[in-house]
């Protein structure tokens, strides 16, 4: 588990510089210079073209965790795997060009009523879906290399710098609007020169044709067919996260969707932990189960849920215990704060997610990946139903509820599966404790009495209370031993500093 903390720790940092510069430019720069129409418009071409970029790929990034093992020797130079990891996504981002350009009739009717702007500029999900596809296969070969630092570095600092200084130069009025979204599908081309440029210099830019003593038809079939079985769990994680938004934006316009998207950024925040965790423990779920060693699994599973509790649990906290000041301090905050129970709703799940560990990877690199897959399919069609139906009726809140339903099934059904094939539960007695002291350190809050709101005493409040709840509860983790890995680390620090003294 040491190498987990390292690593993530690592990946962890260019994250959370990454949410810093995120939370910038979502909670004041593209509020405040774009209209909340222009935003909608923005992430919604960003984030379709990342839920089409998850089949278009045709699984490529799976099945380089799944398979990159067998191919793994620098001498012989990985035996040519990656220009092979590299001509499979080409074919389907052909392939999806050629769909998407032959749906367009069918955009512009499903758009034209309520988000006619989207119809100006829906060409660019074609570029957009190419540059995510090359991303995540890149990333993927950088992960299996035991490298995850610079491409999260990529992935999650330079792509928000970038659109935060191309929104400050619209916003100073140097560019039109066509050209800022012009100029952020090219920052994301950039990335993939960058990530190019990186491989090289890691020595791993290794041009050589597959090996077909390792790469035989045989092991090809299996590869693909794994890829493609994949395939449709990642289209079905990306319905699940996406469809939402895009369903609001032709039910009920732009306007209601800016909102949802604010308020999800809000709550998504808590899953960044998750996220660096997972990364890196990827290879070391799969090898321990080709080993068919549960007590490792289970070891795993359960410290990385801890941990993500603690570290998520903490965010949900922070965030909601000043979510009336948040909204207060955002440009445009007045119509972004109608989305605040949307936060609620989604964080509250999100944390009852991170908290039910690694299942998504336990069942994916397990003999039972196809169920994982089928998991994630009942819980798109769930989720675009729930959509469907709650969407019409309630709005952008009709979209929450039927995102956290969702997400709540398709967790709950996740451990289950895990529980009843391996015998692996990602709750301890000190799950438990987590939650009960989050629960003390919220209720604390209330004894903040009403106060007149400016500027200047909302963010005085609101640092003044994050500090208080957050130095609370980093001293009962540390001081009730809850998380071995927070205790190594803390003690370590503190061992450094005292020789150095």
């Amino acid at each position: 588990m040491g190498i987990v903390v390292r690593q993530s720790l690592k990946a962890g940092l260019g994250s959370y510089i990454g949410v810093g510069i995120g939370i910038i430019n979502q909670m004041y720069v593209s509020t405040k210079f774009l209209s909340v129409e222009q935003l909608a418009l923005s992430r919604l071409l960003f984030e379709n073209s990342l839920m089409f970029s998850a089949f278009a790929h045709l699984g490529t990034p799976f099945i380089a965790d799944k398979f990159f093992g067998l191919f793994r020797d620098d001498e012989e130079k990985h035996h040519g795997i990656l220009p092979f990891l590299l001509l499979l996504p080409f074919v389907g981002a052909l392939l999806f060009a050629v769909i998407y350009l032959a749906c367009a009739d069918a955009i512009r009717a499903y758009y034209v009523e309520q988000s006619p702007l989207i119809l100006q500029y829906y060409l660019l999900v074609i570029p957009l879906t190419a540059f995510w596809i090359y991303i995540s296969v890149l990333d993927a070969y950088c992960r299996n290399n035991s490298r995850i630092a610079i491409p999260n570095f990529i992935r999650e600092v330079y792509l928000r710098l970038a659109n935060v200084v191309l929104i400050l130069v619209f916003g100073i009025g140097w560019i039109s609007f066509d050209l800022l979204l012009y100029l952020m599908v090219a920052s994301y081309g950039l990335a993939i020169v960058f990530l190019f440029v990186y491989i090289r210099h890691l020595g791993k830019w290794y041009w050589r044709l597959p090996d077909r003593r390792i790469l035989t038809n045989p092991l090809l079939l299996q590869m693909l067919g794994y890829g493609g079985f994949t395939l449709l769990g990642g289209i079905g994680v990306n319905l699940m996260l996406f469809i939402d938004r895009s369903m609001l934006a032709g039910e009920r316009g732009l306007v209601s969707t800016g909102i949802f998207i604010i308020a999800t950024y809000i709550a998504g925040v808590i899953e960044i932990p998750r996220k660096a965790i997972a990364q890196i423990s990827i290879p070391l779920i799969s090898g321990a189960l080709l080993k068919n060693d549960l007590a490792h699994v289970q070891l795993m599973n359960r410290k990385s849920a801890l941990n993500q509790l603690i570290a998520g649990g903490l965010f949900f906290l922070l965030i909601w215990a000043s979510i009336d000041e948040i909204f207060f301090l955002i440009p445009k905050g007045e119509t972004y704060g109608e989305g605040k129970f949307v936060v609620l709703f989604i964080a509250l799940v999100k944390v009852f997610d991170i908290a039910t560990g690694l299942n998504t990877e336990i069942i994916l690199y397990s003999k039972y990946f196809r169920f994982a897959t089928l998991f994630i399919i009942c819980s798109a069609i769930l989720g675009f139903s729930l959509n469907l139906w709650l969407i019409p009726l309630y709005g952008f809140t009709g979209a929450a509820i039927a995102t956290a339903l969702t997400t709540l099934v398709y967790s709950i059904s996740r451990m289950s599966f895990v529980y009843i094939k391996f015998r692996v539960l990602p709750f301890t007695g000190k799950t438990v404790q987590v939650a009960l002291m989050l629960l003390f350190l919220y209720a604390l809050t209330f004894l903040v009495p009403d106060y007149p709101k400016t500027i200047v005493s909302a963010m005085l409040v609101l640092v003044l209370r994050s500090a208080g709840l957050l130095a609370i509860f980093a001293a009962f983790i540390v001081w009730a031993r809850v998380s071995e890995e927070i205790n190594g680390l803390v003690e370590g620090v503190w061992a450094r500093v005292t020789k150095k003294y």
